[in-house]
């Protein structure tokens, strides 16, 4: 039997638990002297890998609450990923208190790193159903993340979960939907539209999938407006400069700012109301 004095956390407090000092020993600048915003700059981006992270802990449970067909317990982690992503877009907003003169104090130093780079954000893409493959050669240097990003993408995605759990509940999802190669980037179908039409038109026995729907769609458009700050606070620091890492910048976050996980519960906005 396993002494409790034997445990690691023996003397357990604040700072022990949660590694305080490890914690706030991972912020150093590169600048030298070390330019004064730089410090800012790096505590708001570790912080985006953290709530990542938390991302991608509450995708697992959500496929699980997919899986389970728990609509209660599926409404309860989109709750909390879209309240985290909410904080993301919010957060990134922060970098607008630097001026361009103040970027400018230490963004070449960065090269060739860049957020572009971020191995968890492109997990998180391909968790919820965006999976371009373009990706995978940007961390050729990194073959654990490559792995991740691939087993990721040989899974079905959050999206396909709920069309399966859909299915379980004896919706009519077109079977070629159930049967696609996951690896590949959505595309929308026509008949899906009219299944979700369905759904939102009788909402008396289906209002919890109409809650889900709603739900799912408050994740997204979190999402969107994560990407619109991001464009907007990249364009007000440093205009259309190409991004330190090598990209076009402002063009390539404008290029992805249409893309939705949920493609079908926006399209369906379009019949809502009317007449079959």
């Amino acid at each position: 039997m396993v002494k409790y004095e034997d445990l690691e956390f023996k003397d357990l407090n604040y700072q022990s638990y949660l590694k305080i000092n490890e914690l706030l020993g991972l912020q150093r600048e590169v600048s030298n002297p070390a330019h004064h915003d730089e410090m800012f700059f790096i505590i708001i981006h570790q912080a985006a890998e953290l709530w990542f992270k938390s991302l991608l802990h509450e995708g697992a449970w959500l496929v699980q609450a997919f899986r389970s067909g728990s609509i209660s317990r599926t409404l309860k982690v989109l709750r909390r990923i879209t309240a985290v992503m909410d904080l993301q877009a919010q957060q990134i907003g922060l970098l607008a208190t630097l001026t361009p003169v103040e970027f400018a104090g230490f963004r070449d130093l960065l090269r060739p790193a860049s957020g572009f780079q971020s191995a968890q954000f492109r997990e998180m893409e391909y968790t919820f159903g965006i999976r371009d493959e373009f990706f995978l050669k940007f961390f050729s240097h990194l073959p654990d993340v490559v792995a991740r990003l691939k087993s990721i993408r040989s899974k079905p995605s959050i999206y396909d979960e709920a069309l399966r759990a859909m299915a379980n509940f004896g919706y009519p999802i077109p079977q070629e939907l159930l049967d696609r190669d996951v690896q590949q980037n959505w595309v929308e179908n026509e008949q899906l539209i009219q299944v979700i039409r369905s759904i939102y038109d009788d909402p008396a026995e289906n209002y919890h999938w109409v809650l889900l729907f709603e739900a799912m769609l408050d994740f997204d458009e979190k999402v969107a407006k994560w990407r619109n700050h991001h464009i907007l606070m990249v364009t007000r620091t440093i205009g259309n400069l190409s991004g330190t890492g090598g990209s076009s910048g402002v063009e390539f976050l404008k290029s992805r700012a249409g893309l939705r996980f949920f493609p079908e519960l926006w399209s369906v906005r379009n019949l809502l109301g009317g007449t079959y």
